[in-house]
């Protein structure tokens, strides 16, 4: 049992204070963001009267410069629309549940199993042929067996996920600020790639970057240099984004009222940690890449893909590892290394909630991604129509780019929907092991569906 909680220091109103650890981040992140923008500067000056001359060739200017009032309405309906579909999504999940899970599962099955219907249906591949080509059955088998292991075996456990589910929906549109620390990360993530890109092409020869030329010390140090900071930059402040929405999550189910700021002073308040954490995780990507090279350089194509699955299993790893680590770090205010062996103990307790979240809830969010796609879909054409006065082509070509661009909010929704989904499970976990007690903000009726649930896979050993 925790010896400390973050509902405490909540109610409190005083958290922990990192000074340090905080002026060091500043001046690692201020290290990083100075020598992007500097390279890029210097990049400016070599190749932007080039880049100036490609968009007068293309004419952008003038065609923003003629369409202005389109342009303004088409950015306000994505930014509406995406508002809109991010409310929508968090509705359907509270409303649905696990139907998302069952339709989930059946659009799996469908997308596995279509391209071997489509290879019978027209001929291509007969019943006989289909046996010595069964390597592509190995997709649907998985996941027909997944699926038919889910809803047998464990079938108490999916009705516990359909509930966290629900709840994943109402503490989205009670707690809308839950969304923008991932929003914030998408941004960064941007910024932190731009300034690494930026930096490796400004110390790093073109001809070293292709292959031509062999790798030395004067240009492998800027590149190791700016691949830690990127690394490092970037990863922390997912950390720090997920642990911002993770405190929102756990003090709103301990049925307080957060605020966006109090999930970033519980954030703050293990930011050390959280530092650490993010060290670890570099140390692993590299690592990662370097059996990735060292497999090409060995025994090449194959090589690679040996070192690119070795690389996959240990990030694999350690992701299962870390998989409560942030919540319980904020949860608990711990460090990093008790927070990961506190994740790594509810992972081995718990280990087939978390398979059910990264398959079957998974499937049930991706319903949603799709719903996502298909609603910018019919905006985009519903907008492009209004807009063009019922110009054909125009209208398609203004739905084509609101369907790509809804990758972006539909990624955006369901990275806060991973994130409280997590924590909502590790919330419950801590509950039904008596560490957690007095009000949550589980309503009754869910709370006996979720206790119902969870007592019936006990009961039958699962």
């Amino acid at each position: 049992m925790a010896n400390v909680d973050l509902i405490e220091y909540y109610d409190k109103k005083e958290y922990p204070s990192h000074g340090k650890a905080i002026a060091a981040l500043v001046i690692v992140f201020g290290a990083f963001l100075a020598a992007g923008m500097y390279s890029l500067w210097e990049l400016w000056l070599v190749y932007g009267p080039e880049v100036m001359a490609f968009i007068q060739s293309i004419g952008l200017p003038s065609y923003l410069t003629s369409h202005i009032s389109t342009v303004v309405i088409a950015l306000g309906a994505l930014i509406l629309l995406s508002l809109a579909l991010a409310i929508g999504a968090s509705a359907l999940a509270r409303r649905l549940g696990g139907v998302l899970i069952y339709v989930g599962a059946l659009f799996m099955n469908l997308m596995t199993w279509g391209i071997v219907i489509v290879l019978l249906a027209t001929g291509t591949l007969s019943l006989s042929s289909l046996i010595d080509n069964w390597p592509i059955m190995i997709p649907g088998l998985f996941t027909l067996f997944i699926t038919l292991l889910l809803f047998t075996v464990f079938r108490g456990r999916i009705r516990r996920a359909g509930e966290i589910i629900k709840l994943t929906g109402q503490t989205c549109l009670d707690e809308k600020g839950v969304f923008v620390p991932p929003m914030l990360t998408m941004v960064f993530t941007l910024v932190s790639a731009l300034m690494f890109g930026a930096i490796i092409l400004r110390f790093t020869p073109i001809e070293v970057l292709v292959g031509d030329q062999p790798w030395t010390v004067e240009t492998a140090l800027p590149f190791g240099a700016g691949l830690v900071l990127y690394l490092f930059t970037t990863i922390f402040f997912y950390n720090l984004a997920y642990g911002t929405t993770s405190g929102i999550v756990y003090i709103y189910m301990r049925g307080k009222d957060p605020s966006l700021g109090d999930g970033v002073k519980a954030s703050l308040g293990v930011v050390a940690g959280l530092a650490a954490l993010a060290v670890m995780s570099v140390i692993v990507a590299i690592v990662r890449i370097a059996l990735q090279r060292a497999g090409r350089q060995v025994g090449g194509a194959g090589g690679e893909a040996v070192g690119r699955a070795a690389g996959g299993i240990i990030g694999w790893i350690w992701a299962l590892v870390n998989y409560f680590t942030i919540p319980a770090m904020v949860g608990e205010q711990i460090g990093a290394r008790a927070g990961i062996k506190r994740s790594a103990g509810l992972v081995r307790k718990n280990f087939v909630d978390v398979m059910i979240k990264e398959t079957a809830v998974r499937w049930g969010f991706g319903v949603l991604a799709v719903m996502f796609f298909i609603g910018f879909a019919v905006g985009g054409a519903a907008i492009g129509w209004i807009v063009t006065s019922g110009n054909i082509l125009n209208t398609l070509l203004i739905t084509v780019f609101f369907t790509v661009f809804a990758a972006i909010p539909s990624a955006l929704v369901l990275r806060t929907f991973d994130i409280v989904y997590v924590t909502l499970l590790y919330v419950f976990i801590r509950r039904k092991e008596g560490e957690i007690t007095g009000k949550t903000a589980i309503p009754a009726e869910m709370g006996r569906e979720l206790d119902s649930a969870y007592d019936a896979a006990r009961s039958r050993g699962r």
